[in-house]
């Protein structure tokens, strides 16, 4: 009998969560909780990334202890320190480093396929049992549910205006990736039908509508901010909003390797994509949400994103689409300056 009570943290959205439920346990994305990281410093590089300092420190204080394992992905060397110091430091019974290829090519797919195959068995034999095929296949269908009610939402954020404040459905996506997939799904769906519900937006005032584009973010801050200054998110390019819900795994045949061409697949993140493919990526949505300005946001430290905005922000203002861009600390902690920003760039795109 599997235990689904038990949980498993996962940190980056390379790993394919299937293979958590099929072993009916509930994935779980994790969140630093604390807004003290100095602590951080005894143990990991001053200049890493926040998020993971964030996490380290959570995880010392206790914040994790509910978890029964954590999957790491290689996806920077960041994470591979976490990796390292989470070993030493942090008590957790179950403690995985997944392999995950840059390239996209069948080659890489392969490899990535045995990859997760070792996954499975080796969080199979932690806790006792063996992830059945007939198990993955079900889990996969169940998360391609949800994902796609999630894009039916965002289909109906083309519309201007907006069905729902984006604020609202980051968080009901954040749902998704870090509470009981019910839960997660009654939450989503209640969105789905009230923004459904909304038939005519005739004689309302048209708002900016701004894409926020970035790495990992879980708080709605930024949202709240662009939100306040009298601005739409109709769309949200992050590895926790439409990054996470736009991945499609293709039914039937080795579930493995449909997740492995999934996972590598579009959409990108600068972790497993060239500068000019994460550029025609935020062209297409900026097109499909006739966005006025772009917000490009990352984590400080973080050379894979910040390697790119120059770049992404370059071409798009050449374009015609206006673009900002907000070095984050992970908590946001100095909102007082990105409002200032954030209130100057949309006043701009008002005139």
């Amino acid at each position: 009998m599997r235990d689904t009570s038990k949980k498993i943290g996962y940190f980056c959205s390379l790993v394919p969560e299937e293979i958590i439920v099929a072993a009916g346990m509930q994935p779980v994305r994790v969140a630093g909780k604390t807004d003290a990281v100095s602590t951080a410093d005894a143990y990991l590089y001053p200049n890493l990334c926040p998020y993971i300092k964030n996490v380290f420190v959570t995880a010392l204080d206790g914040g994790t202890k509910d978890l029964d394992g954590v999957v790491f992905a290689r996806s920077c060397d960041g994470m591979r320190r976490m990796y390292d110091t989470w070993k030493a430091y942090v008590n957790t019974e179950f403690i995985y480093m997944l392999e995950v290829p840059k390239n996209k090519d069948e080659q890489a797919i392969q490899y990535y396929a045995s990859q997760l195959r070792d996954f499975a068995g080796s969080l199979g034999q932690a806790f006792g049992m063996k992830i059945k095929t007939e198990a993955l296949n079900k889990a996969i269908k169940s998360t391609i549910g949800l994902r796609r009610l999630m894009q039916s939402v965002y289909d109906l954020q083309k519309k201007s205006p907006l069905p729902v404040k984006g604020s609202e459905l980051f968080e009901a996506g954040l749902s998704a990736i870090g509470e009981d997939r019910k839960i997660a799904l009654e939450k989503i769906n209640n969105v789905y039908k009230r923004a459904k519900a909304i038939e005519s937006t005739k004689g309302k005032a048209k708002k900016v509508r701004i894409l926020i584009s970035g790495n990992v973010m879980d708080r709605p801050d930024l949202f709240n901010i662009v939100e306040e200054a009298g601005a739409d998110v109709p769309a949200a390019d992050l590895c926790t909003a439409s990054r996470y819900f736009d991945r499609r795994v293709e039914e039937g045949g080795d579930p493995y390797l449909a997740l492995a061409r999934a996972y590598l697949g579009a959409p990108h993140c600068s972790r497993t994509a060239t500068p000019g493919e994460r550029l025609a990526e935020t062209r297409e949505i900026v097109k499909a949400y006739s966005i006025d300005g772009v917000i490009l946001t990352s984590l400080k430290f973080c050379d894979c994103h910040l390697h790119d905005i120059p770049y992404i922000s370059k071409n798009l203002t050449a374009e015609g689409t206006p673009v900002l861009f907000l070095e984050n600390d992970y908590t946001f902690s100095n909102r007082s300056q990105l409002k200032t920003r954030v209130e100057a760039f949309i006043e701009i795109l008002n005139q």
